[in-house]
């Protein structure tokens, strides 16, 4: 998916709901990192997987959500430097985005991305994308809610992403995403 240029995350999704703190992660928050990724299931990580994914981050680029209540990690997104070659040469990525499913209906997830975007436009980003897997339904509804468009960029995608605007009940708009696919390029 790729951030349309010119586009600034709304407003009103760069504030924690009540009774949550949004906040840049630090290093002591790996251990509380490492319980979330497993929880949401989002890979196999270690201290060292960690380390490599935080020193991709630009400066203030990792965001973290802490339950007030519990003081627990909930919910957490980096924006990285992250070229990709063929694909985006000068992209940056939002990723590693996972929110707690036990604190879900707070909007966490749409929260923490909106933030890490907004920090990655602040660090001068002009290509912006997120990678996901298609079953990931309440992710991807969230990235489009957020602003995040499809990026239609191999055979297939367009037909992948009708099945999926069809399971999500949202408007399957190919033409309005296609004048998106340029950015950075």
């Amino acid at each position: 998916m790729l951030w349309p240029a010119g586009l600034r995350p709304a407003g009103a999704l760069m504030h924690a709901p009540r009774g949550y703190q949004l906040r840049g992660g630090r290093d002591d928050d790996a251990e509380a990192f490492l319980r979330l990724m497993t929880r949401v299931g989002l890979g196999t990580w270690d201290d060292e997987k960690v380390l490599h994914w935080t020193t991709t981050v630009v400066p203030g680029g990792w965001t973290v959500v802490v339950h007030e209540a519990s003081d627990q990690l909930v919910a957490t997104c980096m924006g990285h430097h992250r070229p990709v070659e063929d694909l985006y040469p000068e992209g940056y990525e939002v990723g590693w985005i996972a929110a707690s499913p036990d604190h879900a209906g707070h909007g966490l997830g749409r929260i923490i991305t909106a933030v890490a975007t907004a920090r990655l436009l602040e660090a001068g980003a002009r290509c912006i994308y997120l990678q996901t897997d298609d079953f990931r339904l309440p992710a991807l509804k969230s990235y489009l809610e957020v602003g995040f468009v499809p990026h239609l960029w191999a055979e297939g995608m367009l037909e992948r992403w009708r099945t999926i605007c069809t399971q999500l009940k949202v408007p399957f708009t190919p033409k309005e995403w296609l004048g998106c696919q340029g950015v950075g390029h």
